[in-house]
């Protein structure tokens, strides 16, 4: 299968594309400064967030692209440029004050200043527009060997002195006065820590420029700190999240041949967003229990299993007839046209196993929710069950999304690639969280299960892994509970 736009041909075997990827020098060196330069922006931006230092951060990276337009000037190579002014701009913030949280008025008018330099260098400059691109947008396809080894001996510095400063620099983060109180050297902490800012920052422009450098410094950190209070954790959440970041997106853009920078930022940013959802989705009001008799939440769980069961059996009907199709007639895996001259019966089966899985999702998170009413442990399965709902909406919307890029790249029209771009994760993040549904309906399946001591009710949630087998094995286990006496459980009559 070809990639998007003009990116090298990829295929779905993800060791074949792995090995593709590393067999070139460009990518393995991308590679190898991405990780370091992630593994740093992690821990670093980590105390940012902690200590409110976004703004700083922000300002840095600006500065930062003063010192690279003066480096393009004279010919130097950018990365020096960047370390010269942002450690000087870092080491006049660490000046100005003990507490890192009340500096904006003085930063700002700093990050004004720099950014006027920056505008007089680039005027000044007559050599060819792609180095200011670089430094605004990043081009870590553009690393050396030599720029390689500067950068991972510049980050295993940078958290070496992380690591011998670190119980002091958390403890002021966390609590200024009581640091102050204390008599740890507040003015010297910041310094230094503003100082491995600017170094950090520094080798980060190079993949992600000092436009989308808010990106890689702080929104891992914060995606770290919504999942975890615990610093350690925070940590290490924060390095992951930077990595999958920077590999995913080197990956996509060897493939695509679109800008890694963008692939790397909307990445975070999703991930950002789906944390921040599902804490918003939590909280809703949807989430609380509804006053309602059990049995009637057990009733909503009978007709979710044979709601799921019928659009279980509708889809395997389509994957069937989708398979028929296209060995009959191959030509049409990729034309949607052909698809819809050959396969209309299999997409009108997929489309009705969508729908009716979509009501039963409804239902399953209906019966949840009023089982909750009577204990807290179905809490999580409605939860889960509503996330999964959220899956099957992005996984219609992605693959509609991925069928019209096609669809339109077959009359060339310009916004086909963004189209099929757009569509590919959408489509996979809501396979992943229509997963997570059936999950959640799994777990309060073996609930409601344990609760009526109903074997064949557990056996089917066991069973969901092959969903056709759990579903209907769960309805005939609902239809056993409504059918007990209300004496098997008292505190809940069924009758």
């Amino acid at each position: 299968m070809s990639g998007l736009g003009n990116g090298i041909p990829f295929s779905w075997n993800l060791v074949t594309d792995v090995r593709v990827l590393w067999s070139y020098e460009f990518m393995r060196n991308a590679v190898e400064a991405g990780t370091a330069i992630a593994i740093m922006a992690g821990i670093i931006g980590y105390f940012v967030v902690l200590r409110r230092s976004s703004f700083a951060s922000h300002a840095l990276g600006h500065t930062g692209f003063s010192g690279a337009a003066a480096a393009v000037l004279v010919g130097a190579p950018p990365v020096y440029g960047l370390l010269v002014f942002t450690i000087a701009v870092a080491t006049g913030m660490g000046f100005l004050g003990k507490r890192a949280s009340a500096r904006d008025v003085e930063i700002g008018t700093m990050l004004a200043f720099a950014l006027g330099l920056g505008l007089l260098f680039i005027s000044l400059y007559q050599g060819y527009a792609q180095e200011a691109y670089s430094i605004l947008f990043g081009e870590v396809l553009a690393i050396s060997s030599s720029e390689v080894a500067l950068t991972v001996w510049t980050s295993l510095g940078v958290l070496a002195v992380i690591a011998l400063i670190y119980r002091p620099l958390l403890f002021a983060s966390l609590d200024e006065d009581v640091a102050e109180a204390k008599g740890l050297p507040l003015i010297g902490l910041n310094l230094v820590f503003l100082i491995l800012l600017a170094v950090a920052i520094s080798f980060a422009v190079q993949i992600i420029g000092v436009l989308l450098i808010f990106a890689l410094m702080v929104t891992p950190a914060a995606i770290a700190v919504r999942l975890t209070t615990r610093p350690l954790s925070a940590v290490i959440v924060s390095v992951l999240v930077a990595l999958t970041a920077v590999w995913g997106g080197l990956f996509v853009t060897l493939f695509t041949n679109y800008p890694a920078s963008f692939f790397i930022v909307g990445i975070v940013f999703v991930e950002y967003v789906f944390i921040r959802g599902i804490g918003a989705l939590r909280e809703t009001a949807l989430l609380q229990a509804v006053a309602a008799p059990e049995r009637d939440g057990v009733r909503a769980l009978r007709n979710a299993s044979l709601a799921a069961s019928i659009s279980q059996l509708l889809f395997v009907a389509g994957v069937v007839l989708l398979a028929g199709s296209l060995l009959a007639f191959p030509g049409a895996a990729w034309d949607p046209s052909g698809l819809y001259a050959h396969a209309l019966p299999a997409l009108l089966a997929l489309a009705s196993a969508t729908v009716v899985g979509a009501v039963a999702s409804l239902l399953h998170f209906s019966g949840f929710r009023k089982m909750a009413a009577t204990s807290r442990e179905f809490t999580s399965p409605a939860f889960l069950t509503l996330v999964g709902l959220l899956g099957i909406a992005l996984t219609a919307g992605g693959a509609a999304l991925y069928v019209s890029g096609v669809t339109l790249a077959g009359v060339s029209y310009g916004l086909a690639p963004v189209a099929e771009l757009f569509g590919i994760p959408l489509l996979f993040i809501g396979v992943v969280l229509f997963l997570a549904g059936v999950m959640g309906q799994a777990i309060g399946n073996w609930r409601v299960g344990l609760r009526y001591q109903e074997r064949t009710l557990r056996t089917g949630a066991v069973l969901l892994f092959v969903p056709l087998l759990g579903y209907v094995c769960s309805f005939f286990g609902y239809r056993r509970a409504l059918a007990q006496e209300s004496s098997t459980h008292p505190t809940a009559p069924l009758g």
